[in-house]
């Protein structure tokens, strides 16, 4: 699994692509900032969660990671499952 997702992260590199995928995954916004859903028992709640170089990064809990480790975190579930998530809601290179 680790080629696997080795081959998510080269894929998914652009971060309005990452933007959209943490749309997907239901993460609200504020501005360039998302809500990180490991601190969505934060209070307050605060959006402190950027997408940028290929991942994301957590400002407050100090979650960081590639696109795999966010569908991870937002679905809290396994990377299987994330890779999964990610065959199912992405569309695959060049359209097929």
């Amino acid at each position: 699994m680790t080629d696997l997702r080795h081959e998510w992260d080269q894929r998914i590199q652009d971060p309005e692509e990452i933007k959209k995928i943490a749309r997907d995954l239901g993460l609200g916004s504020s501005g360039k900032h998302f809500y990180c859903p490991g601190c969505r028992t934060e209070s307050p709640r605060r959006a402190d969660l950027v997408i940028q170089d290929g991942g994301f990064q957590c400002f407050r809990c100090g979650a960081q990671g590639d696109v795999v480790g966010l569908v991870k975190l937002a679905r809290s579930c396994s990377l299987e499952e994330a890779v999964a998530w990610l065959e199912r809601e992405t569309e695959p290179p060049g359209g097929d």
